[in-house]
């Protein structure tokens, strides 16, 4: 492996770590992200060495009455046949063996260190992946919720903008560049409607590897040793019933903050507060995850869960905060306690999902890829 600036940690590197832990100051993992949705998602082996093989039935058999001495005509049922794929990441250092030499008391805690910023690295990707993954765009990745559910003729996908009062459907973008459009997203997790998938005959997980120490070569061709590591995960999403998702999308996140505005500041009653936030952008985040829910078929709502991005979910709350509100409550949900819950299904963050979504429109079809009669 040849090297570029910054792909490995540096003798000046470990040597400011250790004189950090010299004087009892630890990292600060600014870059850590909260995203729920990896502490819930029930893997399954799946079937085959290429991916997970399921049949969807598409169609029932036909039923017919009988007749004295007349028989019945022969029927079938009609099924699709879907291919899901698996995604495999892997993050690897290296770091010259001289460096354990030389600092061998604090060498090991830098490993460590390294370590967690890498296993934090592939848990953010892999919750992007089960969001925005895109096999049409990039053959490595396999498709995510927001791929398989972008367009407006499928009765799963929501526009907020029909709920979004006294605004345009004019897209602006915001001061970082962003489309300010985000979306919320209800998942059925379960063996038969949703859920994540990892290699036949392997076992799930993030993986660490400990590869000792090999001779590799540097920028210019010279050999050295290194000590290395090698973190991997190999995982795909499943959704073997469509119904068991539905997303809420073009949320314009600009009328977000204009509520939480229009309510924090300029409310002084009861029905002022109604007014203040229904003026500019007033977006019924209450209306739109009542129609949501309604869409999951009723044996599956029990299991449902939201996922949105911090502005969505303080949004929500503060709408839902009503002294009136029977809607909302705390509970706790895969034992983590004081978790926000709307029409019984909790809601949890998800840094991932962004604020720079594509606008969804109706066009095209939207049945499931690489499916077969």
């Amino acid at each position: 492996m040849s090297y570029a600036v910054g792909d490995v940690g540096t003798l000046a590197e470990i040597q400011e770590w250790a004189r950090s832990n010299k004087v009892d100051t630890t990292t600060i993992e600014l870059m850590n992200q909260t995203n729920d949705i990896l502490d819930h998602v029930p893997f399954r082996e799946s079937n085959t060495y290429k991916g997970h093989e399921t049949r969807l039935r598409t169609g029932l058999p036909e039923i017919y009455f009988r007749q004295l001495y007349r028989g019945t005509p022969i029927s079938k049922s009609q099924y699709s046949r879907v291919v899901e794929g698996i995604g495999i990441l892997e993050g690897r250092m290296e770091l010259d063996v001289l460096e354990k030499q030389l600092y061998q008391s604090s060498f090991g805690a830098y490993r460590l260190s390294e370590g967690k910023a890498f296993m934090e690295a592939l848990r953010q990707k892999a919750a992007t992946l089960f969001f925005y993954g895109d096999h049409a765009k990039l053959a490595d990745e396999f498709d995510g919720f927001a791929t398989r559910y972008c367009d407006l003729n499928n009765p799963h996908v929501i526009d907020a903008s029909e709920f979004t009062y006294g605004s345009n459907n004019e897209d602006e973008a915001n001061e970082d560049g962003e489309t300010g459009l985000t979306s919320m997203y209800l998942v059925a997790w379960g063996p038969d409607s949703a859920h994540g998938i990892f290699p036949k005959d392997s076992v799930g997980g993030l993986k660490h590897t400990d590869l000792g120490t090999y001779t590799t070569t540097d920028n210019e061709g010279r050999k050295l040793e290194v000590i290395a590591d090698l973190w991997s995960w190999s995982l795909g999403l499943c959704v073997r019933d469509w119904r068991s998702v539905v997303r809420i999308c073009n949320i314009k996140t600009k009328y977000l903050a204009n509520t939480l505005t229009g309510t924090l500041a300029n409310a002084t009653s009861e029905s002022s507060k109604v007014s203040s936030t229904r003026e500019d952008g007033w977006i019924n985040l209450k209306d739109l995850t009542i129609i949501a829910k309604s869409k999951i078929p009723a044996g599956m709502r029990n299991r449902a869960v939201w996922y949105c991005n911090p502005q969505v979910l303080a949004g929500l709350e503060i709408q839902s905060s009503d002294t009136k509100n029977v809607h909302l409550h705390y509970g706790e949900y895969f034992g983590v306690q004081n978790v926000p819950a709307i029409h019984s299904r909790p809601v949890f963050e998800c840094e991932c999902i962004t604020n720079n979504e594509e606008r969804v429109t109706a066009g095209g079809s939207y049945p499931e890829k690489n499916s077969q009669q």
